[in-house]
């Protein structure tokens, strides 16, 4: 059992390894996981005692390496310990919010597809209703009021209303998949629903994990963008708040002053949002045989 376990990683390693994409995504990917486990270990936490207002908003430097390879913020504070211990956090949130709406999207297309009839007009008129409301606004206001940092209660908030699309889609494949002869044997055989629903499930798994990712690049924007522009609370060690004390207190927009505040923490989400692309993109591949021969 055990060699049979060691088999299937090294397989799934060299399927990952072949996929020159997907594995850079990967590799970008488990730097960050790194950065948010291992990296706690490794750079101290940000204190107060690592302040010093004479050494506010300095640029990069190798002095007392790695501790000021970021600059420091308006408080003469190291930026590198901010931006390591704020990952795990980002990590937490987008990766909930993103189970949220695969799970949500998935069981309810399912749903609608599988059930038909009087269960599918009521979910699809649900889906139409979710995806008519401007969820954005409706997001800003409800992070205003509520005004939390609990990583569920955001995670919630940013996944309201997106899992109404890919909703829509798992009910559409569905459809489409309930009338494939295989199915239709599975039924005529007597295979119970599960076992069917397995199968109808399998042939969407690679787009479901790409929505996956792609949910993940998205709420690591929306999350950052709420706390850089104050929607909610100011908290230590968030790379949104770094980028609003940056322009707040740095005058980042119009004064060089905040410039590496505001340009470190984007150059972090960025590096992070190209690896979750790149797995993304990849990830075809690596999951339907028949993609891996073009």
């Amino acid at each position: 059992m055990k060699n049979k376990f060691v088999i299937s990683l090294y397989r799934l390693f060299k399927l990952i390894y072949r996929n020159k994409i997907f594995f850079a995504g990967f590799i970008i990917f488990v730097f960050y996981i790194l950065m948010g486990t291992v990296g706690l270990l490794i750079i101290p936490y940000p204190s107060p005692s690592l302040a010093n207002p004479f050494n506010a908003f300095q640029p990069p430097s190798l002095n007392h390496f790695p501790l000021y390879i970021f600059g420091t913020d308006y408080e003469g504070e190291p930026l590198l310990p901010e931006i390591v211990w704020g990952t795990p956090f980002i990590l937490e949130v987008t990766s909930i919010a993103s189970v949220i709406t695969i799970g949500v999207g998935l069981i309810l297309g399912l749903l609608a597809g599988f059930m038909g009839r009087f269960v599918d007009l009521a979910l699809n008129a649900f889906f139409e209703i979710i995806l008519t409301l401007p969820g954005f606004p409706i997001t800003l206001i409800l992070a205003t009021i509520i005004h939390t940092s609990n990583p569920l209660i955001l995670a919630g908030i940013l996944s309201m209303f997106s899992w109404a699309g890919l909703a829509k889609a798992i009910r559409s494949f569905t459809y489409s998949l309930k009338k494939q002869e295989y199915i239709t044997m599975a039924k005529i055989l007597g295979l119970s629903k599960i076992r069917i629903l397995k199968e109808i499930i399998y042939p969407m798994s690679s787009y479901i994990l790409v929505h996956l990712f792609q949910d993940m690049m998205f709420y690591v924007f929306g999350l950052v963008a709420l706390y850089a522009f104050g929607f909610l609370p100011l908290s230590n060690n968030n790379w949104g708040v770094i980028l609003n004390f940056a322009i707040s207190i740095g005058g980042a927009i119009y004064s060089p002053l905040g410039f590496w505040n505001l340009i470190i923490p984007m150059i972090i989400i960025i590096i992070y949002e190209i690896g979750l692309m790149m797995m993304s993109i990849g990830l075809g591949k690596l999951v339907d045989p028949r993609l891996r021969e073009y």
